[in-house]
């Protein structure tokens, strides 16, 4: 029974891998860059820029205002008159009501801003904040970069283990075979064939373990390219010698001037310094110009509609100068908070330009040792591979133990998981490097 759901479980896995589809890591990352809400939400935000720029550009066009009103007066404003001009005596004053109950008014007023140094010191504070917004938008790419990479590699990994499980369950059944044969021989005892089962009991729990590992991992990956957990889906990628890639990476040196997290900083100093001038220019003089033209109606009723009645038109041109003279400090603390904020940018760019020197640091020894110990791991194998064929012949002829050939093959196993851990190991030390470099884009060439 236990050979017929062993043999199923392979049948079934074998069709859904035919039936999958392969993805390389190049596809899956231009998957997950397509289907990435946090790269669309920063694109979304680059053009939010986009608007509230052109809405400060607006401050600059001409202000048009149309009013239409219509006043009732219950009681009409009086106004004081000196005696004088009606024969009165000197210093006398005679009450007087002007205008009627209801009154309308439309006009038009126009302004226009003619010099303002403070907005025009803002204008290059636009394509600064343009810039801004690509670097976000390219650190999310790279954050999805690394994920996704990431996370494809640890499923290769693990599928890569599981194929090495599954070609040990394959020599212990070999194994098993031998053992039932001797055993009716009279050459082996029964204690031989029940800690072959043994072995490939634990095996088979190993095996499992990896299922549901590779299973979460491929989950995952899909759930990040935006493909359908139904839809079929295979990571692949061809492995080569590892080896071979070593003088390519080896070859990356850090340049902190140009990873994205200090360019980022450099622009917030620069946009920094832009709100320093245009402060500053805050305390110049601003001129305007306005236009302004009414018309007024003075009726005993609200028929606004009589052509009886006489409209009284106004109109107005002018300018004003605005001179700031006191604002009780404001400007100056504006300025003073603004000079500490750049002061703590400066000291976050000089916090990223160690953080990366040690990433790019601790990345390259990563990579290094990931290196030799995978060097070590191939003569590793061999070696396992040498020996464990050896005992097996040995072990047919009756020359060794099943305890010394169960203990090689055993090596052999230890040895193939860690040469194909320290593969993978050595992968994602690179793409840990390229990421501390900032070439995160090399990862797919």
């Amino acid at each position: 029974m236990k050979y017929f759901f062993l043999c199923a479980n392979l049948l079934i896995s074998s069709w859904l891998i035919g039936q999958n589809r392969p993805v390389t890591l190049s596809e899956s990352i231009g998957m997950a860059l397509e289907n990435s809400s946090q790269l669309r939400k920063s694109k979304l935000d680059r053009e939010a820029l986009e608007i509230r720029l052109r809405e400060g550009r607006s401050a600059m066009y001409p202000k048009i205002q149309a009013t239409l009103g219509v006043d009732y007066y219950g009681a009409l404003p009086t106004q004081i008159a000196p005696g004088e001009a009606f024969g009165l005596a000197e210093g006398t004053y005679i009450p007087l009501t002007f205008g009627r109950p209801w009154q309308g008014l439309a006009g038009v007023t126009l302004q226009q801003q003619i010099f303002n140094e403070a907005q025009r010191r803002q204008i290059p504070a636009m394509n600064t904040s343009r810039a801004l917004a690509d670097l976000l938008i390219e650190r999310s790419r790279e954050d999805v970069i690394f994920q996704t990479a990431t996370i494809f590699y640890q499923t290769l990994q693990t599928e890569q283990l599981l194929r090495g499980v599954n070609a040990n369950l394959d020599k212990l059944d070999a194994l098993e075979r031998v053992a039932q044969l001797q055993l009716a021989n009279g050459f082996a005892v029964p204690t031989d064939v029940k800690r072959i089962k043994v072995a490939r009991t634990n095996l088979q729990t190993q095996r499992q373990n990896l299922f549901t590992a590779i299973n979460t991992l491929r989950q995952t990956l899909q759930f990040l390219c935006g493909v359908a957990f139904e839809d079929p889906f295979e990571p692949f990628e061809p492995m080569g010698d590892p080896v071979a890639d070593s003088l390519r990476w080896q070859q990356i040196i850090l340049e902190v001037e140009s990873t994205t997290e200090n360019r980022l900083l450099l622009r917030q100093i620069e946009l920094n310094g832009i709100q320093q001038r245009s402060l500053a220019a805050e305390g110049l003089p601003s001129l305007s110009g306005y236009a302004s033209a009414a018309t007024q109606s003075f009726r005993t009723d609200a028929n606004f509609a009589d052509t009886g009645s006489r409209w009284f038109g106004t109109a107005v041109v002018g300018f004003r100068l605005h001179v700031p003279i006191f604002d009780g400090f404001q400007r100056q603390r504006k300025k003073n908070l603004l000079a500490i904020d750049a002061q703590k940018i400066e000291e976050d760019r000089r916090q990223v330009t160690m953080a990366k020197g040690l990433e790019y640091r601790q990345a390259r020894e990563q990579l290094n040792n990931a290196f030799r110990a995978l060097r070590a791991q191939t003569d590793n194998v061999a070696l396992a591979r040498e020996i464990s064929d050896k005992f097996m012949l040995q072990y047919r002829e009756g020359v060794v133990s099943l305890t010394d050939l169960l203990n090689a093959q055993t090596a052999l196993s230890e040895a193939e998981t860690s040469y194909w851990q320290q593969v993978f190991n050595y992968k994602l030390a690179a793409l840990k490097l390229l990421k501390s470099a900032g070439r995160l884009d090399e990862i797919t060439k």
